[in-house]
């Protein structure tokens, strides 16, 4: 791990090696505006650090620095469902469409398209022109040619979401709903081989820059899949030079956005480092108020991201000026906030804090195939319901996430259309009774360990993932006392972000807690996740149900309304009837920016709008010296 003070090598090593000695010393110390509060900045560190990145040479060049929470997992557009690969997925592709950065209401306008897709009167197909002069970055893969970007490109990349060698855990966006698609997929399976070449009734390139869809139904959320970086477009040259085994392109992103991977400055599970594509198409910059310049974007030369899993040295490095953008920690809420409002000596410096609901489900989760807790059965499900009840979820929405959060009571989040307000399937609180149904269906302490063993006395452990980070060990705590409360045996598997993704995919985990965050304003892709075709892409849980693999399709072709609502409902009734997860928490994100930062806006469903803003130079360093 190392904060990302842009230094040069030896001094930045040396420096970091200094906070990070410092970082724990400082856990019991209050904090001070700007200069982080522990020891070894107190004694020149900070001015160090400055005076080093005053005279850097990558100042001389706008440069943007962020911070993850965890590490890249791949730059595959059809094999990323991760935010942080996606957030820098979506800095480099480009899909068809892309949020207005300033609307709200929130709506799609063209990215690399001439306009807003042709959509038929019956929803079903969508026609697509392509604007034409939009190239893809320079790379040898195009024989020292420039690489116009052209509507095949688009055909060529959604079909990579239908290749079963890729597995893309984006499928489910297009899974049964092309014209002609099923049997394409249906023959690659069989096959072994996905046939680039077919044809496919309901997709093809019309010409060079038009491309058709065609559904079986009318499709009412489209619009904004096709602003997600799922469908995103690559060139076939690229992915044929490239590839690994699985047909995925994990380390060498060629797309058409603004920015390209600095593949000499990469630096795997620590640093990322983008340059403005000197390819880049004209652009102009919206500005809030309605107002819209010439000036051609991207306006930030340079963005480095430091992967920072633990959220102290994150919030440290943006008190000292090293980060333009935090979205603070919940569990440093109190160093920064005073309930909900911004502290006052932070605010009297001009950092701008914006505070919303994210469109975001996070639920603890149980993999329906486990031997231990997996299962049908009546006492399966009755172990599921008492782990639910026996955990107290309220203490970790107190202690680790410091109340900004809310707890769900459905799979459908408030933020998205398709959410019942007046629908509470949230299993209670409630250890006395989780006891009772364990005694009920025999899960007893046989050996007088004080610790219930399954049915027949055979022995019984329930097992749970968490990263090796701060957040996670509080949270096992919490973990730890509820279980011992009912009796349950548990133990923690820890393990690096995404190691646990690729796990989890693969129904390695007893159960594990996640987030599924929306890239657009409806809410298919909660209840997407229990669908059970979507085994091996998004449905960790392994839950297959006839019926509400029914009922989903049938909110499929309800529109937006009511009707759709009431289907959602049904289907968030049958996830609590199984136990298959939690429902979990909603989170609030207290989104910090530096005075110097311009033309920044939160937007809920683009969290990397990075090409649109500028930074004040000036007042950067003003910012900076002030740090001193």
């Amino acid at each position: 791990m190392a904060l990302c003070f842009v230094t040069p090598a030896k001094a930045g090593a040396h420096a970091l090696k200094r906070i990070s000695q410092a970082v724990d010393a400082s856990e019991a110390r209050p904090p001070r505006a700007w200069i982080p509060a522990f020891a070894g900045m107190a004694n020149g560190t900070v001015g160090a650090l400055i005076g080093l990145v005053l005279l850097t040479p990558a100042y001389a060049a706008k440069t943007l620095h962020l911070a993850m929470t965890a590490a890249e997992t791949t730059f595959d557009p059809a094999a990323a469902d991760d935010v942080p690969s996606s957030d820098i997925i979506r800095m480099i592709f480009d899909p068809p469409l892309e949020y207005d950065y300033h609307a709200r209401p929130v709506k799609v306008r063209p990215a690399t398209l001439a306009a807003l897709p042709d959509v038929s009167v019956d929803g079903k197909t969508f026609t697509l022109a392509v604007k034409p002069g939009i190239y893809f970055q320079d790379d040898p893969a195009f024989g020292g040619k420039r690489r116009e970007l052209v509507a095949a490109d688009y055909v060529y990349s959604i079909k990579r979401l239908m290749d079963p060698k890729i597995a893309s855990p984006n499928y489910y966006l297009i899974e049964n709903k092309i014209v002609g698609a099923k049997s394409v997929r249906a023959a690659a399976e069989k096959a072994g081989k996905f046939d680039y070449d077919s044809e496919i009734l309901g997709l093809k390139a019309l010409d060079r820059y038009r491309l058709q869809i065609v559904f079986e139904k009318p499709q009412f959320e489209f619009l904004y899949d096709l602003a997600a970086q799922s469908f995103s477009a690559v060139a076939r040259e690229v992915i044929e030079k490239y590839r690994d085994e699985r047909g995925r392109v994990r380390e060498h992103p060629i797309g058409t956005n603004a920015y390209q991977l600095i593949q000499s400055e990469w630096k795997r599970s620590s640093r990322i480092v983008l340059g403005k594509n000197p390819t880049y198409r004209e652009e102009t910059v919206p500005l809030a108020g309605g107002a819209a310049s010439t000036l051609r974007v991207p306006q930030i030369d340079r963005i480095e991201v430091s992967i920072l899993e633990e959220s102290l040295p994150r919030v440290l490095a943006f008190q000292s000026g090293e980060l333009e953008q935090v979205d603070v920690p919940r569990d440093l809420h109190e160093r920064m906030f005073s309930g909900n409002t911004l502290k006052p000596e932070f605010a009297a410096l001009g950092i701008r804090h914006t505070r919303f609901m994210e469109p975001l489900l996070g639920f603890q989760y149980f993999n329906m195939q486990d031997p231990v807790v997996g299962g049908t059965s009546l006492e399966k499900n009755a172990l599921r319901r008492a782990i639910l009840m026996g955990y107290n979820k309220a203490r970790e929405a107190q202690i680790v996430f410091k109340n900004q959060v809310q707890l769900a009571t459905q799979l459908i989040p408030p933020t998205q259309s398709g959410h019942s307000p007046q629908l509470n399937l949230r299993p209670p609180y409630d250890p006395v009774l989780a006891r009772a149904l364990l005694d009920r269906f025999d899960y007893k302490d046989c050996d007088g360990d004080g610790y219930r063993e399954a049915p027949g006395c055979k022995p019984l452990t329930f097992t749970r993932a968490n990263p090796p980070d701060s957040r996670s060990r509080l949270q096992d705590e919490i973990w730890k006392q509820s279980m011992d409360g009912i009796g349950i045996r548990v133990q923690f598997f820890n393990q690096k972000w995404p190691d646990l993704i690729e796990m989890s995919r693969t129904g390695k985990l007893q159960s594990w807690g996640w987030s599924w965050i929306a890239s657009g304003p409806g809410g298919d892709g909660y209840a997407s996740l229990l669908v059970s075709r979507n085994i091996n892409a998004i449905n960790d849980m392994r839950f297959n149900d006839a019926e509400y693999d029914r009922l989903y399709d049938l909110a499929q072709s309800k529109p937006l309304g009511p009707e759709r609502t009431a289907v959602y409902a049904a289907l968030s009734k049958i996830a609590a009837a199984n136990t298959v997860l939690d429902f979990g928490f909603h989170t609030y994100a207290n989104d910090l920016t530096q005075p110097w930062l311009k033309n920044y806006v939160r937007h809920p469903f683009w969290r990397t709008p990075w090409k649109f803003v500028d930074i004040d130079e000036a007042a950067r360093v003003r910012g900076l010296q002030r740090a001193r």
